[in-house]
């Protein structure tokens, strides 16, 4: 797992080094967590979804495979 919490860079930036550095399964949380939502996206085929928060530490476990 690797928290990208650098105070000083943009998302952009942040999102170009996971890419950069392969990371398969990104967690976003950001706007949508005032409404109990965050974004989980697959490198690998794109695909980008809300969770709820309550279901979040399980389904993330399950799409690292971890």
């Amino acid at each position: 797992m690797l928290v990208d919490d650098r105070p000083q860079v943009s998302p952009g930036v942040k999102f170009k080094d996971s890419e950069l550095l392969g990371v398969p399964t990104i967690v976003v949380v950001g706007r949508g967590l005032s409404q109990g939502v965050v974004e989980l996206r697959d490198r690998v085929s794109g695909e980008k979804s809300e969770i709820p928060l309550a279901e979040a530490a399980d389904r993330i476990v399950a799409a690292t495979g971890a």
